[in-house]
């Protein structure tokens, strides 16, 4: 158990690891899973002074910024000027890999409207310059068994080449931080790396029409991604995986039980088997939508976590349902909206701190905050969150 002054000593990483082991109910993150980048843009103009860089300032709006430190390589944006008007805990920093085949990007069109590009896995894309958002795939690299076979005959077995840039000053560097670290995330998962290649349609019709392809498929990338995180989880000491999935909308799962079970379940055994070995603790889903009916699944499988909770599901129920599930994020983030009150944002909050008291969880916005929070509500929401904590 750690004493009041002891928690306040505490860095990112040990308040991970210590609420993540439940260890201690008194000890949280202070944190957000991100922002979008307009959002930081409009708030430097309502209020929140700027002291530090902003690397983000140039991006378009709807682009991701954690905040959080980081680690060259990652791919992703991140911003310290939250964290230091909040005194906010890092978010899990990603660790930087890359499960592409490594094909050279190819510009087909660019414009001023768009580009239009093959990017590192095949995927023939359409992003827009205007505002961002998730580029529109226009072609899918594998539509068939066939395609799988030619796919996979692009990759090696030179996992070391996949390793981050200046690997051996990294590692070490890495031995002595103070911010937790994620290995994982987009684009890798069960179901949504499959969907990432071949689309929702041919993944669907395949679980009928060719269930052996998809198994093939994930048994081929599972071992893939074993043997490449092998060389950096035994020189590295992660402190969670991400798996991504989004295989819920606002109403449930797009996966019924027995597929869930014939198409991810025996992957996700061997995968925990396979993170057993490097004693790694914390294993959390991605997963957006309601996804109640999903969840004993994953812990039946081994899965200790689950984020971001997006506000269609009820987080007490979740926790007093799984008393010891990992969770992360479950805070409305609409609540926050102009025209929304003081009150709602106090009630919110108030189940927050029951929830709290129970432990394995951290609080944060239901996912990125989008330009519909004011910089007001916002401010208003973190600083109670925070007292709470303390």
């Amino acid at each position: 158990m750690h004493n009041r002054k002891e928690i306040f000593r505490l860095n990112s990483r040990e308040k991970f690891n210590s609420v993540m082991s439940f260890e201690d109910n008194k000890v949280t993150m202070k944190t957000e899973f991100g922002f979008w980048a307009g959002t930081l843009k409009k708030w430097f103009g309502e209020g929140l002074p700027k002291t530090a860089d902003t690397p983000y300032i140039n991006a378009l709006d709807a682009k991701i910024v954690r905040a959080s430190d980081d680690i060259a390589g990652s791919g992703e944006l991140a911003d310290k000027n939250i964290l230091n008007y909040f005194n906010l805990d890092s978010y899990l920093v990603k660790f930087p890999f890359d499960i592409s085949p490594k094909l050279p990007q190819k510009m087909i069109e660019d414009n001023e409207d768009h580009k239009i590009y093959l990017d590192s896995y095949g995927l023939k894309k359409k992003e827009g310059k205007i505002t961002a958002g998730i580029p529109m795939v226009i072609e899918y690299p594998i539509k068939n068994r066939k395609d799988f076979y030619k796919y996979r005959d692009l990759y090696d077995d030179d996992y070391k080449k996949r390793l981050p840039q200046n690997w051996d000053k990294l590692k070490e560097q890495l031995k002595t931080r103070d911010f937790p670290i994620r290995l994982g995330g987009g684009p890798y998962g069960f179901s949504f790396f499959p969907r990432h290649l071949m689309g929702d349609v041919i993944y669907m019709m395949s679980m009928y029409d060719d269930p052996g392809f998809l198994k093939e498929f994930n048994e081929y990338f599972l071992n893939l991604v074993m043997n490449y995180w092998s060389l950096i989880l035994k020189d590295v000491e992660i402190d969670c995986i991400f798996i991504l999935e989004d295989i819920a909308y606002r109403t449930g799962s797009f996966i019924s039980k027995e597929m869930f079970k014939e198409f991810l379940t025996p992957y996700y055994i061997k995968f925990m088997d396979f993170l057993k070995q490097f004693k790694v603790k914390n294993v959390l889903v991605d997963c957006d939508g309601l996804i109640d009916e999903l969840i004993p699944l994953w812990i039946e499988a081994g899965i200790t976590g689950l984020f971001p909770i997006e506000a269609v599901n009820d987080v007490a129920k979740i926790r007093e349902k799984y008393p010891k599930l990992q969770l992360m994020g479950g805070i409305d983030k609409k609540l926050l909206f102009k025209d929304k009150t003081k009150k709602g944002i106090d009630a919110e909050l108030e189940k927050i701190k029951k929830l709290l008291n129970k432990g394995g969880y951290v609080p944060h916005i239901d996912h990125a905050v989008s330009e519909d929070v004011t910089w007001d509500n916002f401010k208003y929401y973190r600083e109670r969150l925070n007292n709470i904590i303390d």
